[in-house]
């Protein structure tokens, strides 16, 4: 399972929520400046304003009207209800009062009215080159959001099919069947799990033939092997007779070693919880060992496995073990850890890893070598881990049960 700090999707969240708090900050940043920008503005305007009053003085109402107009201004003759007035930083106050004329600042619907006192004469004047509140910051703001949240929708639409893609790929290493489903889109991600896809329906085909031809192969064998053992106990004891009784039960053994190397293959692992004790005697039962040979101790405890192949791969170490002692009894033993199979003997000849190919053997017996590959494999479908060593003369092979993380 992916944690979920490792998430494409938790990243893509991460980023778009850290990508927008930088947005708002920089909006923020924005209309801050703007405000102190129109401050300015308003100083500059003001002082203007108190400049060309102060040198229009000795012009007529027309002149000076006339250079008010040209500047912006216009002469108004009262204030609207609706006029607040704006209280400046104190910087641009000190600004203001270096002129003789005294400037106040008001702000209606219209735009911003400039109240100059000069003595007992007061006059009221409107800027009108300033426009209506200047939005652009609004705007840019709106539309980078709008941006950015429809970039983000558009790329978890897309990143959303790999949680489908992931989940069939998951039930597929489980062993169950998938509904193929093709992806119209055209990004790399549609790409990639129609080609997934493809490779899986190759898979499943080569799977169901090479499932065809063994169950073929087991089939065609299993008549002649029962006529053969059949005929055999029919025979009068002879060496001949021994020899031919146990080739037959070598072919037999092969045809069951190839339906669990089938059903290992299929991922079909149908996990319950069961008892060791009983899997383990029904594996002695298989084998045919007699109790004396195994001394078996701590196992009367439930595991969570698939009965059947376990029970396999049991019966493969403990044939394993039984095979290659140098003397009898082996041991078996268990606990909540995992279980141990212990057999005196020779060391091996080859390293463990070479041991556990297939078709490898380690002494010219007539086995094929399938028996601890078998055994290893199931061990790997259970997440479990075969651990190995000799100690004096001792083979150990213990099945660690704690599942693999």
């Amino acid at each position: 399972m992916i944690s979920r700090r490792h998430s494409v999707f938790f990243k893509l969240h991460a980023f778009f929520f850290l990508a927008l708090i930088v947005l708002i900050l920089l909006f923020i940043s924005a209309l801050a400046e703007q405000e102190r920008q129109k401050f300015h503005l308003l100083t500059h305007r003001s002082m203007e304003l108190s400049r060309i009053i102060d040198e229009t003085k000795a012009q007529t109402c027309m002149e000076k009207n006339s250079e008010l107009s040209e500047a912006g201004f216009k002469v108004i003759e009262t204030k609207t209800p609706q006029c607040e007035a704006i209280i400046l930083p104190p910087p641009m106050q000190s600004k203001l009062r270096s002129r003789n004329v005294k400037v106040t600042i008001y702000k209606d619907d219209s735009g911003f009215i400039y109240e100059l006192s000069e003595g007992h004469c007061t006059m009221l004047y409107r800027d009108m080159t300033e426009g209506k509140t200047y939005y652009f910051v609004w705007f840019l703001f709106f539309a980078l959001l709008g941006g950015l949240v429809n970039m983000y929708l558009l790329l978890w639409s897309n990143l959303k099919p790999l949680k489908h893609l992931y989940e069939q790929i998951r039930r597929y290493g489980e062993g169950e069947d998938i509904l193929y489903a093709s992806n119209n889109g055209k990004d790399e991600i549609a790409l990639i799990s129609n080609a997934l896809y493809d490779a899986l329906a190759k898979q499943n085909k080569l799977k169901k033939s090479r499932e065809l031809f063994l169950r073929n192969i087991m089939h065609e064998l299993k008549t002649p092997i029962t006529k053969g053992k059949l005929i055999v106990e029919l025979e009068e004891p002879s060496p001949n007779r021994t020899l031919l009784a146990k080739l037959f039960s070598r072919l037999e053994h092969l045809i069951h070693q190839m339906a669990d190397i089938e059903k290992m293959h299929a991922y079909s692992l149908v996990k319950k919880s069961h008892n060791l004790d009983s899997m383990i005697q029904n594996a002695l039962d298989n084998l045919m060992i007699e109790r004396e040979n195994v001394h078996l101790r701590g196992c009367d405890q439930n595991i969570t496995v698939d009965e059947a192949l376990f029970t396999s791969a049991l019966q493969n170490l403990i044939d394993n073990a039984v095979r290659h002692a140098s003397s009898l009894p082996i041991e078996i033993a268990c606990d909540h850890e995992g279980i141990c199979i212990r057999n005196s003997g020779e060391p091996l000849k080859r390293p463990v890893e070479e041991a556990l190919q297939a078709f490898v053997t380690e002494r010219g017996d007539g086995g094929l070598g399938l028996g601890l590959y078998i055994a290893q494999s199931v061990i790997d479908l259970h997440q479990f881990r075969l651990d190995y060593r000799y100690e004096e003369g001792i083979h150990i092979f213990c099945i660690r049960l704690r599942e693999r993380k």
